[in-house]
């Protein structure tokens, strides 16, 4: 397998249609070599009502994960993966374009460990979208300063033992994207526009930035900077 979509959800009023709008955009794609790997807190009523057209369509693995932070979360999901590539995917957020996962096997050539991809984002569940940029590395990463944006642009090689830091909730990306470049150098940039960040006053980094002083301190001595 090459690709495994690896999604972390929660139980919300909002998530079957989340799951909804993650799904059919999968079905859609012009190659089906890949999975999609649910890992989901809380109960599974609605999730599994989302899932339910699509077992004999996609390939999903779906698990019931412990409670825990988002990056607890992500990583479980992470985990799941089979594929040679493994492409996290926020629960809130979906694909644009019909040839992500053919556009993921190429740039995985040998030599490459990670990859971001193009992003936009929508503010009405995607009827429209504004400011597409392409992710751009600053030094400032563990100021939490982040100029690649959140981690549905990203997909790493199955294998790297890359994981998000389970300590962080808001800079949890910050964190991994400073030591994927310290680690495996330069990522391979998907020029187009494939993922939608979806913004919505639910989101983690709207309930939880009282936290960004106390991590950037974390990060600063995890990081002898």
């Amino acid at each position: 397998m090459r690709v495994s979509y690896c999604v972390p959800t929660h139980d919300h009023p909002r998530c079957e249609q989340y799951m909804f709008d993650i799904l059919y955009p999968l079905s859609q794609q012009t190659t089906k070599d890949f999975e999609l790997c649910v890992s989901h807190q809380g109960d599974q009523t609605r999730i599994l009502r989302a899932l339910n057209d699509y077992w004999d369509i996609l390939n999903i693995t779906f698990k019931r994960a412990e409670e825990g932070n988002i990056s607890v979360n992500t990583n479980n999901a992470m985990k799941m993966g089979e594929g040679d590539i493994i492409k996290v995917l926020y629960s809130d957020d979906f694909i644009l374009t019909a040839n992500l996962t053919e556009e993921l096997d190429k740039a995985f050539t040998e030599d490459v460990s990670w990859a971001v991809t193009g992003f936009a984002h929508t503010l009405d569940n995607g009827k429209t979208h504004y400011n597409p940029k392409l992710p751009v590395y600053n030094e400032r990463l563990l100021e939490g300063v982040n100029t690649l944006s959140s981690p549905s642009i990203l997909a790493v090689r199955n294998g790297i033992e890359e994981y998000f830091d389970e300590q962080l909730v808001m800079l949890m990306d910050c964190d991994m994207y400073y030591r994927l470049y310290k680690n495996h150098g330069d990522p391979f940039v998907l020029k187009d526009i494939h993922i939608s960040n979806r913004e919505h006053r639910n989101q983690t980094q709207r309930s939880n930035e009282h936290l960004i002083p106390e991590e950037i301190d974390y990060l600063k001595n995890k990081h002898s900077v």
